[in-house]
């Protein structure tokens, strides 16, 4: 009798003990780190405030701490993933572990294409741009940046399979008519082999950017479309580059909070043997410049670009005796200044933020005298990635 009241005594001082153990963070509080599964730093212990915000920050502070929160979290958000459902609006979940950005117009369906007004539109507003560069005797490129579904639909999952239309990117690679000389660089023939061939990843799996093995196709594409008219130009071989391991989690892994536990083991391409350097001497509030002092003679290169832009920029600083980096949000003539500083502008943008292009190139800065549209301004949230020197 007694042997089962001691038995029955510690399976309910463990039960108690087992409801308390979640308790122990607020006894025992980590450091105020941030969490990978919501991207914001945990409360930390405050009595700073009014008497309402102490208890709020209280309140908090205990939600934050309890032990094994972030474990449990993270067990919630796998088995969702697992399940094909995704915990953030903008990010969808596919097969293979492959994440998908869906902020913005993914164009999945094929089925909303331009109309002819549309497409005028647009290429009236760029021709607007390319004569402008052509009048200072600059060669003027637009390189759209494919979505990574447009080069790996195949890992999309079946509700947000791709139609077999054509997408309003095909119609914009065929002009309106014999008038318009805008030169669009298309690079999804390249990119779309390379991902089929499997040897090299174009994409990351969780990551809303091409890898500097997609960038390096975009590039080798670009080189062999400019070197005909800028025979100086130096065009990096494979035998520039080679590639090394690399395990990292991207943007798209934060977004749904699985941040280091989701991750791309993959090769990335880097330069072997850079010549180039950074030039602060060049550079500016408007540009970032890069000097490449052993091949002076060939094209000085302006890089117009988004958050797609700086994994070109390896190659790109290589191949011109100048490099010049200015960000597309609301480029303008009286940003950029001198022509004649520049031979060759390249115009980049990802895919879903194509509706940049109707505006084309103003005259000044939007900013300052005209207000954009809401359909321009929707698109900002993707120009957020700055470029850092390896």
């Amino acid at each position: 009798m007694k042997k089962t009241k001691l038995v029955m005594g510690l399976a309910v001082a463990a039960f108690f003990l087992l409801i308390l153990f979640p308790l122990w963070g607020w006894v025992f509080p980590q450091p105020a780190e941030e969490s990978l599964e919501e991207n914001r730093a945990m409360t930390e212990w405050s009595f700073s405030g009014s008497l309402k915000d102490r208890i709020k920050t209280l309140e908090n502070f205990l939600d934050d701490h309890l032990a094994f929160r972030q474990t449990a979290i993270s067990a919630v958000l796998r088995a969702n993933l697992d399940l094909g459902e995704s915990p953030h609006a903008a990010v969808l979940s596919g097969f293979d572990g492959w994440l998908f950005y869906l902020e913005g117009d993914e164009d999945f369906r094929r089925t909303d294409g331009l109309d002819q007004e549309m497409l005028l539109n647009l290429y009236t507003a760029q021709q607007q741009t390319a004569d402008t560069f052509a009048a200072a005797g600059v060669d003027y490129r637009i390189l759209v940046a494919p979505d990574k579904h447009t080069i790996y639909p195949r890992y999309l999952p079946l509700s947000s399979r791709m139609g077999s239309g054509v997408s309003v990117l095909d119609q914009m690679m065929v002009p309106p008519g014999p008038e318009y000389t805008v030169r669009f660089v298309d690079v999804r023939p390249a990119l779309i082999r390379a991902a089929e061939s499997g040897e090299l990843q174009q994409y990351y799996k969780t990551d809303s950017h091409w890898t500097s093995n997609g960038a390096f196709t975009a590039y080798q594409v670009l080189m062999a479309e400019l070197l005909p008219e800028h025979p100086t130009l130096h065009v990096l071989t494979a035998d520039d580059v080679y590639t090394h391991q690399v395990d990292t989690s991207g943007d798209l892994a934060a977004m749904i909070g699985q941040k280091g536990i989701r991750e791309d083991h993959l090769l990335l391409t880097e330069v072997r043997n850079p010549a180039s350097r950074e030039a602060p001497e060049l550079s500016d509030s408007v540009f970032t410049a890069f000097v490449n002092e052993s091949i002076p003679d060939a094209p000085r290169i302006l890089l117009i670009h988004d958050s797609f832009g700086p994994s070109l920029v390896s190659f790109l600083r290589e191949s011109a005796s100048v490099l010049y980096l200015m960000s597309n949000d609301s480029p303008s003539f009286s940003t950029i200044g001198d022509l004649s500083r520049f031979d060759i502008v390249i115009y980049e943008v990802v895919e879903r933020n194509r509706s940049w292009l109707w505006s084309g190139i103003q005259e000044t800065y939007r900013g300052e005298d005209e207000e954009g549209s809401e359909e321009e301004e929707d698109y900002a949230e993707d120009d957020d990635y700055e470029y850092e020197e390896e």
